[in-house]
């Protein structure tokens, strides 16, 4: 109200200024063409007019709910909340797959290495049961080889030991000198040792025939001839048989074509 009382003076001011500037005028425009006149002074009237209709009225500022302000900010706290909530859980269900998809990864990586290693162990138990039957069906053969060859060389040996003892005995016998009491069917087994020269080092009686002159007769044979070219080169030619089988020799001496 002390605001609006204010431009109340300067206002009636100015229009009275402004009617009596327009007075002044029209009267001196009359009397420069007409006899002045004399005219009853006129008032000024003037209307009082508030400040308040030209001056904007400013607005209060709205009235603030507080417990709807606060509702409205708990509200916005519980969907942030949930928010991260959900992000936490989203976060943890994504830890959760991952997880599992390298616990599933991993298993099957050991499945495959355990099928691998299994495909191998087989593989290596298949290639060492070839390779063992192929060593038996190699070794089964060379036993067999190796038995054909003993075979074949113990018959050479036999065939050869055979032939040097019948070549001793002709040579014996060629110098045998049946005494008179000598009859068919007497037999005299003997033992000869022989040195790898060939010579005779010791005969012994190892069967007599029950004639002891039939088995002197024998003993100064086998004297007389003493060396055996035949046994010499079987000891140069196959020792090992020489030793085996011709360096002890058992000779049977039986009397057959005498006549009655």
């Amino acid at each position: 109200m002390n605001n609006a009382s204010s431009y109340i003076l300067p206002v009636v001011a100015s229009l009275a200024f402004h009617g009596l500037l327009i007075a002044v005028l029209t009267l001196g425009w009359e009397a420069s063409s007409e006899p002045e006149k004399r005219q009853m002074p006129k008032f000024v009237q003037a209307k009082l007019v508030t400040v308040e209709a030209t001056v904007k009225q400013k607005k209060a500022p709205p009235k603030v709910d507080i417990r709807e302000k606060r509702r409205q900010q708990e509200l916005q706290r519980q969907r942030e909340a949930e928010a991260e909530r959900e992000r936490r859980a989203a976060l943890e269900r994504k830890k959760k797959q991952e997880a599992e998809k390298k616990r599933k990864a991993e298993a099957e990586r050991k499945r495959k290495a355990a099928e691998e290693k299994a495909r191998k162990e087989k593989e290596r138990k298949e290639r060492e049961r070839k390779e063992q039957l192929e060593q038996e069906r190699k070794s089964a053969f060379e036993e067999a080889l190796e038995e054909e060859e003993e075979l074949l060389d113990a018959r050479e040996d036999a065939q050869a030991v055979m032939s040097v003892a019948q070549a001793i005995q002709q040579r014996i016998e060629s110098v045998w000198s049946r005494p008179p009491s000598a009859r068919n069917g007497m037999l005299t087994v003997v033992k000869i040792n022989f040195v790898p020269t060939g010579r005779v080092v010791a005969a012994n009686i190892v069967e007599g025939s029950g004639n002891a002159a039939l088995d002197r007769s024998v003993l100064t044979a086998i004297r007389r001839v003493e060396t055996f070219p035949e046994v010499a080169d079987l000891a140069r030619k196959e020792p090992a048989v020489f030793e085996r089988e011709v360096r002890t020799t058992l000779l049977n001496f039986r009397v057959e074509d005498l006549r009655q």
